[in-house]
């Protein structure tokens, strides 16, 4: 009977960790200005010492809440309807995520890029396809001289 309470224990501790993990991830990983109730760097702290009843404190009052107006997505891409700042073409360009300047779209997103890839990638296929029918080809003219050297394709017929 005490080794079925001792293996229960392990179970919940391990359960219990993997609560803690879970908050101490999300309330680090979280926006400082949607954390309610205290402030991120307090509630890490509380997380991070107060174990499990930390943790689910994280998770009942100090966690972000969801946002209630989600902008449709398309597919399953993951990308949504409607660009984040719509004012985007007319706004001067930031010093953006790396200290980019450019408004440019990522590659991904270029139209001109991903045509430029569509007529390499048609380019290198005819090419390939050229070699293997030239090499076709070869072997076709190298049968039919060797075949004409050898005398009858039949075998058993008589010479």
């Amino acid at each position: 009977m005490r080794a079925v309470f001792v293996r229960f224990g392990g179970i919940l501790f391990l359960a219990a960790l993997a609560v803690w993990l879970y908050a101490v991830l999300d309330a680090v990983s979280a926006d400082r200005t949607q954390v309610r109730a205290l402030s991120k760097g307090l509630w890490v702290a509380v997380v991070l010492l107060t174990f499990f009843v930390g943790a689910v404190a994280w998770l009942v009052y100090g966690r972000p809440r969801a946002a209630v107006t989600r902008r449709p997505t398309l597919g399953s891409s993951g990308r949504t309807a409607w660009p984040a700042r719509p004012d985007r073409g007319t706004a001067a360009p930031t010093n953006g995520l790396f200290g980019r300047g450019s408004s440019r779209p990522a590659p991904d997103d270029d139209p001109e890029f991903l045509a430029g890839l569509d007529r390499r990638a048609a380019q290198e296929h005819e090419k390939l396809l050229g070699s293997w029918e030239e090499d076709l080809r070869r072997r076709e003219e190298q049968m039919r001289r060797d075949g004409n050297d050898d005398g009858p394709d039949d075998p058993a017929a008589p010479a």
